[in-house]
């Protein structure tokens, strides 16, 4: 098991001991907010157990970052028991236009733990947030200004269903490794992309890749470090010259 999730030898010990603790002492775990990648090494490790219940929930529907609640398979899992609070930024649009970039850098400022927030939506030019719910009132209190704009905190009851907008561009690449796509993608040298990726700037599918031949698979999510994200996508075309037609899925 610890092969199979190398670097992640310290997480996959708290997950099993999680498991520990909802199989011999009946307790419910609630994780922090985890991203997909997390996600996935808890129910891997879990796996199928019939006298235990794995749920997530991130606030949102189709939310990116989830909570996962470990629990015996006879306790009554409900909403509140995730203890998060969905909340709106309210802000004078009219003046400053504010982006996800500056509310996660000012949460971050603040000092406030990445695990400790979930996603940031942006929907019809208002911004919504995914918080613990025991910093909620911290954040309140303490986060009055993003930007140059006047901000507060309000919670929000409404479902909202996360959506995300691209900016579609095409590439002809001739080949899916990791260097050629970083380099092609942000339109940077092989050799600079290569530092990038060997210095750890760059996740595929949240997960810290390091290797440069690494060969990407359609609709792999790549992260680039202060570059932000795409989506990898195969159009299964090629030139005459046996090079690859594909597209990038810019997040907006």
């Amino acid at each position: 098991m610890f092969e199979h999730f190398k670097g992640e030898e310290v997480f996959v010990k708290k997950v099993l001991d999680y498991l520990d603790q909802v199989q011999y002492k009946q307790r419910l775990i609630l994780t922090q907010f985890l991203d997909p990648y997390h996600q996935s090494i808890v129910k891997s490790v879990i796996g199928h157990q019939d006298e235990v219940q794995v749920l997530e929930n991130g606030g949102f529907i189709h939310s990116e970052s989830q909570r996962i609640i470990i629990a015996p398979y006879f306790y009554e899992i409900e909403k509140e028991d995730f203890e998060i609070v969905v909340c709106k930024i309210i802000y004078a649009k009219n003046f400053e236009k504010l982006t996800h970039r500056d509310i996660l850098g000012a949460l971050m400022s603040l000092g406030i733990k990445r695990e400790l927030f979930g996603d940031i939506v942006e929907k019809d030019k208002d911004f919504y947030l995914a918080v613990d719910r025991h910093i909620y009132e911290y954040l309140k209190d303490h986060l009055s200004m993003i930007k140059r704009s006047k901000v507060k905190f309000v919670e929000w009851d409404e479902e909202i269903e996360v959506k995300n907008d691209y900016l579609v561009k095409s590439f002809i690449v001739s080949s899916f490794r990791l260097d050629k796509i970083i380099s092609s993608f942000y339109k940077i040298s092989r050799q600079k992309a290569a530092e990038f990726i060997r210095a750890g700037h760059v996740k595929v599918n949240h997960k810290p890749v390091e290797q440069i031949n690494y060969l990407c698979n359609n609709k792999d999510i790549i992260s680039f470090k202060k570059h932000g994200r795409v989506m990898f996508v195969d159009c299964n075309k090629q030139t005459r010259s046996d090079n690859y037609v594909v597209e990038g899925y810019f997040y907006k």
